[in-house]
């Protein structure tokens, strides 16, 4: 079995996600990671027990030194067009964090690229692979629901109104950015859905500003037009929700999306705890059973899935190409949602 050598880019909030699911992949070594900030590399190396000669301030010098198969980059969206052709003119495969880029160019400049090269793609989108999205996916494809009219995802966290101090803020350029929720956030709704229903024929959205902390959006509703089926996906970083007595915290552990699927012979439905729901016709409800899970297992799930689709040569579920109708519904809501139609 190939051991498949990892070159980790960006030492950021978000990589000890991806550290802990490489290190789930039994036939994958931590071959290097990149950093401009070097006290960022040695807390890394200690908490991974990398060694010096592992450790680098830019991707080139990485490339050149170690012996790389993949290079994962966890850096700002502003960056991954350059580090994702750095890695490809290299000849290495790419797993790219989301959000994919800021523009739409960018997107498709980087599926070109690595297509020019012969090296893979994937976005790292993990959102579809969380345990009650796969035991959804699993309820609608063995068609108990009947056919389905109606979907709606709701996600309401409060955030935004609390950012007054960047210095409490996990990610403090959030307050900087001009587009914002539906950017940041959007992607992991709109993947998951699409994962679930397929691609809509058409958006209506509106995608506004609540807090007066930010520069861009942290509220978008979207309705996905389907022949047959309407959907809807709801998402507010202002929203105060109530949960077990109290509304939900930035650092809560219950932060989970609500989803309701309307079918002609039922109706399903996640709840805020995870907890999933079959509603018949008849009135009777049923439990759908599920393991519980910690969210590093849907990273750990995204990257097996990325491997072994570089080993067999399968599609990926969020390869560039396939994940840019997910950034291309985003660029749509963007647009339409700065269009109001006057009443009257």
């Amino acid at each position: 079995m190939k051991t498949w050598n990892v070159c980790l880019v960006g030492m950021g909030y978000w990589s000890d996600v991806h550290f802990r699911a490489w290190l789930s992949v039994p036939n994958v070594r931590i071959a290097a990671i990149v950093d401009r900030n070097p006290p960022k590399l040695a807390k890394k190396a200690a908490l991974y027990g990398l060694s010096e000669d592992q450790l680098f301030t830019t991707l080139p010098a990485a490339l050149e030194a170690a012996e790389i198969d993949i290079v994962d980059v966890i850096t700002r969206p502003d960056s991954h067009l350059q580090m994702t052709e750095t890695a490809a003119r290299a000849g290495k495969h790419v797993l790219c964090q989301k959000p994919f880029a800021p523009t739409i160019a960018e997107c498709e400049r980087m599926v070109a690229i690595c297509e020019e090269e012969g090296v893979r793609l994937m976005v790292a989108e993990g959102w579809r692979w969380q345990g009650h999205y796969l035991a959804m996916k699993r309820v609608l494809d063995s068609g108990v629901l009947g056919g389905v009219s109606y979907a709606k995802v709701s996600a309401k966290w409060f955030f935004s109104p609390r950012w007054d101090d960047p210095a409490k803020m996990t990610q403090p350029y959030f307050r900087e950015m001009d587009r914002l929720l539906l950017y940041e956030m959007g992607p992991h709704y709109i993947d998951s859905y699409r994962s679930l229903f397929g691609d809509p024929e058409g958006v209506t959205a509106v995608v506004k500003r609540v807090s007066p902390h930010i520069k861009g959006d942290d509220l978008a509703i979207l309705i996905l037009h389907h022949p047959g089926m309407t959907g809807m996906i709801e998402a507010s970083w202002a929203a105060r929700e109530f949960r077990d007595g109290g509304y939900n915290q930035p650092d809560g552990e219950n932060l989970m999306e609500y989803v309701v699927i309307e079918g002609s012979e039922a109706t399903l439905r996640l709840t805020a705890d995870g907890e999933l729901f079959l509603l018949r016709t008849d009135g009777s409800v049923e439990r759908v059973p599920r393991e519980p899970e910690e969210f590093q297992q849907s990273h750990n799930r995204l990257h097996r899935h990325f491997v072994a689709g570089l080993e067999s040569g399968a599609p990926f579920a969020t390869s560039g190409e396939e994940y840019m109708k997910t950034m291309r519904i985003i660029e749509k809501a963007y647009q339409v949602g700065e269009k109001v139609e006057r009443i009257g």
